[in-house]
């Protein structure tokens, strides 16, 4: 991958001809996450479940989600992605706004770009009326929940993930917009 020494990035929204795209960039920006904190066969039980180009497909089909596709030197670096479908009951709110995902590949890491997503997602929030934006979160993954923090996210929930085998405590995360 290109180090991006004078980065200049690029935002797009995906489309479905990025299902390969999207379920490439997802596994590797997970595993860069996560693979030091699981086993490799729990992590190659997960990907399947997560990270194909058919599920992908779906999810760019789904009226309630959004991708948003960022790219640097002509490679596709971060996305995130939108969720407006009903939320659980730990979220409060009438409108709510999901940030279903929110990566960045590593090497991309510390250059604000983090911080650019997560500032459109929220003015993408106001913008369409929602009145509150929630996500989750490993209650393990404490980078990400201090950057959330600072956002303005405080926990409401707990639910369980399960990768492979492991069976995992994730956090619901909500702010008002």
């Amino acid at each position: 991958m290109p180090a991006f020494a004078t980065d200049t990035f690029t935002f797009r929204r995906g489309t479905p001809a990025d299902a390969a795209l999207l379920a490439d960039l997802g596994w590797r920006t997970f595993d860069e996450t996560f693979a030091a904190y699981n086993t490799p066969e729990d992590m190659a039980a997960f990907k399947p479940t997560m990270y194909t180009p058919a599920l992908q497909a779906a999810e760019l089909a789904d009226r309630h989600t959004e991708f948003l596709i960022v790219e640097a030197a002509g490679e596709a670096v971060a996305y995130v992605k939108w969720n407006t479908s009903p939320a659980p009951a730990e979220i409060t709110g009438q409108k709510p706004f999901q940030i279903s995902r929110l990566y960045l590949l590593q090497a991309c890491t510390g250059r604000g770009l983090g911080d650019t997503l997560m500032k459109m997602s929220l003015e993408r929030a106001k913008q369409n009326g929602h009145d509150v934006v929630w996500l989750t979160v490993w209650e393990s993954n404490e980078r990400a929940i201090r950057f959330y923090q600072k956002y303005g996210f405080r926990e409401a929930g707990e639910l369980t993930f399960v990768l492979g085998e492991d069976v995992q405590r994730d956090l619901y995360l909500q702010r008002e917009v």
